[in-house]
C-alpha cells in the first residue's frame, strides 16, 4: 500500500469547510480560543485528545479518518433514490452532502 502523506491541520481545516459550522464555531464548540485553534489549523502534529476535541464540536469522527479497516469491515454501497420537488433539488444534495438528509426531508 502506498503512503499518502496528510498535514493534519490542514485535514481538519478541509473537514471545518465542508461542515455547517464556521472556525470560530468549532473553537467554541470546543472550548478552546479562535488563536488557539487557528494554531492548532497550522500543526502537522496534533494529538488524539485535541484531534477527538474538535470532532466532538464538529459532530464528526476525525479519529476514524486516519484508522485503516479491519478485515471484517468491508465497504458497503447503497442506492437511495429520493423523489423531491424540483425547487429543493439543491438543497436535497447539500443535506446529502452534509449527512444530514432527514432534516430536510421531515419538512
Amino acid at each position: 500500500m502506498k503512503k499518502q502523506e496528510i498535514h493534519i491541520g490542514e485535514f481538519v481545516k478541509d473537514a471545518v469547510k465542508q461542515s455547517e459550522y464556521s472556525f470560530a464555531d468549532v473553537a467554541k464548540k470546543a472550548g478552546i480560543s479562535r488563536q488557539t485553534f487557528n494554531g492548532w489549523l497550522k500543526k502537522d502534529d496534533w494529538s488524539v485528545k485535541n484531534l477527538f476535541t474538535v470532532s466532538q464540536a464538529l459532530g464528526y469522527d476525525l479519529v476514524k479518518s486516519f484508522c485503516l479497516p479491519t478485515e471484517n469491515e468491508q465497504e458497503t454501497k447503497v442506492v437511495l433514490q429520493i423523489e423531491v420537488e424540483k425547487s429543493k433539488t439543491n438543497e436535497v444534495l447539500k443535506f446529502v452532502k452534509d449527512k444530514q438528509l432527514y432534516n430536510i426531508l421531515k419538512t
